[in-house]
């Protein structure tokens, strides 16, 4: 669908460093798998905020200059309707739309129905190439699931990629050695999810990166390949733009299923809600922060240590969000 955007091009374009760029939504906190490392668990009794509210979100969004929108959940296709009227407002001509999904029911009917509403890449989660560890953190059968469900996307005509969450022990795992090769064979991206202490990891930091760890992933994709659209095969949240950094609040931004406005979707620390503030008030608050300023070379959740030892492993255990005010230091 992306080469079919002319006005998606235009809005790409006009794109300037310090806008806000990219949106992860959760969409809906239902989900048909209950995953052990999963970090939206803080989200899952989630109560969805009303669709009139999204939508003047969707529109300032839209003003700021947003051309990218990540929908994910719970898993997106649980709530058709809610995930229809979220599609169209995203403004689809206009912008660039990857659906998030554990690929369990992504048949060949919906693939098109997301198709027909200008959807552009379904990013698939898969923790391993190897078909019996996949399945055994998920439902028995979701590995093949995935595999038949790529090869639908791609017939279709839409992109597609895997997103695999490494700890430092996985990252040199057989498991992950053969989903990278899949992603290789298949000439699909490959976004390699760090682990994070939150969520069901909440406060684990023996799952977290190190320092070799972080420049090995940054090897593989300097000396990976280049897919067919000109994009690096492996992908981070902080290969993003001249140089490698944090993207949180300066050009990304995540959105709870209940309306509350975070720095990042892993980041659970809330700038309050769509309810009662706009987007541009919550963000602002943050944006002189010395955390969020675009230039820290590292994921702030996953990887900076004075980070997480200030701000998450104190409030271990904690209901979460927390409040975003607790950065005003």
């Amino acid at each position: 669908m992306y080469s079919a955007k002319p006005l998606l091009h235009k809005r790409q374009n006009n794109y300037r460093p310090g806008q806000l760029r990219s949106i992860a939504i959760d969409v809906t906190s239902k989900c048909n798998m209950s995953c052990p490392r999963c970090y939206a668990e803080t989200f899952v009794h989630a109560t969805p905020v009303e669709l009139t509210y999204l939508h003047k979100a969707f529109d300032e969004f839209f003003q700021m200059g947003v051309f990218h929108y990540i929908l994910q959940g719970g898993e997106p296709i649980s709530d058709l309707p809610r995930l229809e009227a979220i599609l169209e407002m995203c403004h689809p001509l206009e912008s660039y739309i990857n659906v998030v999904t554990n690929g369990l029911e992504m048949t060949h009917e919906r693939i098109k129905w997301l198709k027909e509403r200008n959807v552009d890449k379904i990013a698939f989660s898969l923790d391993s190439g190897i078909e019996s560890e996949h399945d055994a953190g998920r439902v028995s059968g979701s590995y093949a699931k995935v595999v038949q469900a790529i090869d639908i996307v791609l017939q279709e005509g839409l992109l597609a990629s895997i997103s695999c969450v490494v700890t430092h022990e996985s990252l040199y795992s057989d498991g992950f050695n053969r989903a990278y090769e899949f992603a290789r064979e298949k000439g699909i991206r490959i976004d390699v999810q760090i682990a994070e202490p939150v969520g069901k990891w909440d406060g684990n930091v023996k799952v977290l990166i190190n320092e070799e760890d972080a420049r090995y992933i940054k090897k593989m994709q300097v000396d990976g390949p280049v897919l067919k659209n000109g994009q690096k095969m492996v992908n981070r949240d902080i290969f993003s733009g001249s140089t490698d950094h944090c993207p949180a609040v300066t050009a990304f931004m995540g959105l709870t299923v209940d309306g509350q406005l975070l720095p990042c979707n892993f980041l659970q620390f809330s700038l309050g809600n769509i309810r009662d503030k706009t987007i541009t008030e919550m963000r602002n608050s943050l944006l002189n922060n010395r955390w969020f300023n675009g230039k820290h070379p590292v994921c702030l959740c996953g990887e900076d240590r004075e980070f997480i030892n200030k701000f998450i492993l104190p409030f271990t255990s904690c209901m979460k969000p927390l409040d975003a005010s607790i950065f005003q230091d």
